[in-house]
């Protein structure tokens, strides 16, 4: 035991190793400085696993023209996007308190004028901003 802690310290002298905690302590400063979300941190199977969210993938933010051609509701599922970078119907029909059916085809209008893109199929099925508008 005595080697492995002199081995430590020499490493940490060197610059060559981070302090214990040290490290996520740099990660969650720059995270926040960036204005982006803490990771999530989890053990899986046996392993430390960090999950990080990045900005919003929006490609160009989107234009006057095309939020002027918006209803209420559609516009408030485009600030939910903005935090979560995916909605559901549910979800929808929840932040909006709308019918399952005025979410769907709410969210069906922002996929015809090329906002939001549709990724799945039945139940399983989320809108994201989509990333190029023809």
């Amino acid at each position: 035991m005595l080697q492995k802690s002199y081995n430590t310290k020499v490493l940490l002298r060197k610059g060559i190793m981070d302090e214990r905690g040290s490290g996520i302590l740099r990660i969650e400063g720059a995270m926040e400085k960036w204005k982006l979300e803490k990771p999530n941190y989890a053990e899986k199977d046996g392993y430390f696993v960090i999950t990080f969210k990045g900005p919003s993938r929006a490609e160009k933010p989107l234009d006057e023209e095309i939020l002027k051609n918006l209803n209420e509701r559609q516009k408030k599922a485009l600030d939910f996007l903005k935090e979560h970078s995916r909605i559901t119907t549910k979800d929808y029909s929840a932040i909006n308190n709308v019918s399952e059916r005025t979410a769907r085809n709410d969210l069906v209008a922002m996929v015809d004028k090329k906002i939001l893109q549709k990724i799945g199929k039945t139940q399983a099925t989320y809108y994201v901003i989509r990333q190029k508008r023809l």
